[in-house]
Order: structure tokens, then sequence, then C-alpha cells
């Protein structure tokens, strides 16, 4: 029987860091060994805990991603798949030069991180392609016009806010909400039900329950436009 390849996982988010867990554990060939929000204590992990894989956050409390990846780089044999909201070109150099592997969006399909991974462990360097996150960008997912009520729970700040869904893609959603919301943080959509009334109705890509990533948050007027991202899209 083949041996499991052994993953560290390095994230902040609680809730992305489950959902990537259960994810990597489904999966015949690979095993979460160890896991940590914090990036000093990633590398106090990394010398104790045997991996063949580590999946780093670039964001992270006391020591970021960035700080910790030339030393995670020397002092072990494990490669390094960087998982990340930031797409910037500089990022990406930036990454690389400090030792990782691959390059890997959060808001990847899940088969995607899969494939990152799988690249990274044979050696092969993974770069994401970039995503197309305003409405008014063409995007390779066509957006439906919709006019939902939702009310989403803001994790980085345990907020309950009210917001409207304007439109939408199977990937993703775009909302106008008062209250401003940070690039990457984490938030938590339920659909309240659609502006017509109609109970328990949705309809195309319209999620009752999602959990989502922001991509981009803009003032426009008294409001805040915001496209969100859906985690793990098959």
């Amino acid at each position: 029987m083949e041996t499991k390849k052994k993953i560290i996982i390095v994230e902040d988010n609680d809730l992305y860091r489950a959902a990537l867990k259960d994810l990597l554990n489904a999966q015949e060939d690979l095993e979460v060994v160890a896991e940590t929000a914090s990036g000093g204590e990633a590398l106090k992990m990394i010398r104790q805990v045997p991996a063949d894989l580590v999946l780093l956050d670039l964001r992270l409390p006391e020591k970021s991603g960035y700080d910790i990846l030339p030393e995670l780089s020397k002092s072990t044999d494990a490669k390094i798949l960087v998982l990340t909201i930031l797409e910037s070109d500089h990022n990406i150099r930036a990454a690389f030069e400090a030792g990782a592997g691959g390059y890997c969006f959060k808001d990847a399909s899940s088969q995607e991180i899969l494939d990152a991974i799988a690249s990274v462990l044979a050696g092969v360097r993974y770069v994401s392609r970039p995503t197309l996150s305003h409405p008014g960008e063409r995007r390779a997912e066509q957006r439906q016009a919709c006019d939902y009520t939702i009310v989403w729970t803001y994790f980085n700040k345990d907020n309950l806010a009210p917001a409207r869904v304007l439109n939408c893609s199977r990937g993703g959603c775009y909302f106008e909400t008062p209250h401003p919301l940070a690039t990457g943080s984490t938030v938590s959509i339920r659909l309240e039900r659609p502006a017509d009334g109609s109970p328990g109705k949705t309809t195309g890509s319209v999620r009752s329950n999602a959990v989502a990533e922001v991509k981009w948050c803009d003032k426009r007027n008294n409001q805040y436009g915001v496209g969100a991202r859906y985690h793990f899209q098959g």
C-alpha cells in the first residue's frame, strides 16, 4: 500500500483551515499530520513533525508567511505550497525567491488545490491563474442578476450584518452592505429569502448557505460593494 503524503497546514483562519483539512484527509494519498495558526509555531512544528509538504498562508499573526518562508525552506526537506489571496506578480515572485515550490490562490476550486499539491510534491512549480473579481470585468463564468436579502457573518469581527446580493456566478457573488469589509476576510453568507418574498426559493447560482472570501470592497455612496468568492468549488 502506498504511503500517504504528510501535510502540515499553516493557516490562521480556523474555518478555512478546518475545511482544507477535511478536503485533504478525504484523499487516499494525503494526510494532515499537523496544523497551526501561527508563523512562529510553524517554525517549531516543522522541526518536530516529519512532513512532505507545508501549506503556508502569507498573512499570519506575529510572523507572516514571508517572514518564515526562507527559514522554513532551509530547515526542512518538505516542499512548500503557498495558499493565499494575494494575486500580484510581486507577491508571487517574492514567494518563489524565498523558497516556495508553488503558489495557489485560496479561491481556487478544490480540484485545483489538489492539482497544485500534486504538482509541488512531484517537484513541478505551480502557479494559479489570476481570477477576475469585479462584476464589470469579463469573466470565464457568466454572472446572473439577482436580488436576494442575506445575512452574513464577518468572522474576523464576529459581527452579524445585513446585505443584498445583486449578482452571482457559480464561483462567487457580488453584494452591497452598509459595513466595510477587509480584503481577505472570511464571511458566512446565509440567504434569508428572495426579494419577491416567496419562502424557501433559490435560483441558479445563489447559495442558501455559503462560506466565502472577500476579494475586494469598494465604497459606493452610502454602501460598500463587495466581491466574494465561495470556498472550495468543484
